[in-house]
């Protein structure tokens, strides 16, 4: 287990860096998981959703994307970077 997460499991940070590790191995279903947890302790942070949804659709499942792009806005609408990535989730898929 994580050193971080093993002294305070509730730590959405913790798992939000360890799942942007974890994508940026292309490692997606571990990092989905981790932004999961992360949502779980704090639902409430924009960020979480928008990077799950880069994790989605690095995996091709466009319309998971799209549902925390949309997610993220809904939190916090200033997310300019979240606002263009449905756009490139539809157009991947034609």
């Amino acid at each position: 287990m994580d050193p971080a997460i093993e002294l305070n499991p509730e730590c959405a940070l913790a798992y939000y860096y360890r799942g942007v590790a974890y994508d940026e191995k292309g490692e997606y279903d571990q990092a989905i998981a981790d932004y999961t947890e992360a949502i779980r302790i704090n639902p409430e942070d924009g960020d979480f959703y928008y990077n799950r949804g880069l994790a989605y659709g690095d995996k091709g499942e466009g319309d998971q994307a799209i549902a925390d792009y949309t997610e993220a806005i809904r939190i916090n609408p200033d997310l300019a970077y979240a606002r263009q990535q449905p756009g490139h989730c539809l157009r991947q898929e034609g």
